[in-house]
């Protein structure tokens, strides 16, 4: 299923809901393809939040379970979605999968949303670039380069 919402000129960012009351954004940019029932392959001996790949244009790609990677229990969802990143602008461009709850929200972040992390979810200092306030709840940027490390 290809992600046929329409962001609005305004919009800078998808909310992505990753269950467990845990959610984050990543730049519009960043997400290539919402796909809902996925074929996942487990990965025996891998660890839990990242036990599944997904073929993707003839490329395997890492699925993340982001809710377990910050300490949740794994979880079976049924969506994930493709996922472009670089370190540096002079790189090629690496591929990941993040399972989702719901599908992504698209959204505008501004400045002056900006504030810290949450204590209670201090596992995220070591994956956001940045975090701001969405509705009130502190939500981060996802740094997707340290997410696939």
């Amino acid at each position: 299923m290809q992600n046929k919402q329409h962001i609005s000129p305004t919009a800078n960012a998808w909310l992505l809901d990753f269950g467990q009351n845990v959610r984050a954004v990543v730049g519009t940019r960043v997400l290539l393809q919402l796909v809902d029932s996925p074929n996942v392959l487990s990965v025996p001996v891998a660890p839990y939040h990242c036990r599944n790949v997904f073929l993707w244009r003839k490329k395997l790609l890492p699925v993340m379970d982001i809710a377990a990677r910050l300490g949740g229990t794994a979880q079976n969802t049924r969506l994930l979605t493709v996922v472009g990143y670089q370190h540096h602008e002079t790189e090629t461009v690496r591929f990941g999968a993040l399972f989702l709850e719901k599908p992504p929200v698209a959204i505008n972040v501004t400045d002056t949303q900006f504030c810290p992390l949450p204590e209670e979810q201090s596992n995220w200092s070591k994956f956001a670039i940045s975090c701001f306030a969405h509705e009130g709840v502190a939500t981060p940027i996802i740094n997707l380069d340290t997410i696939f490390m």
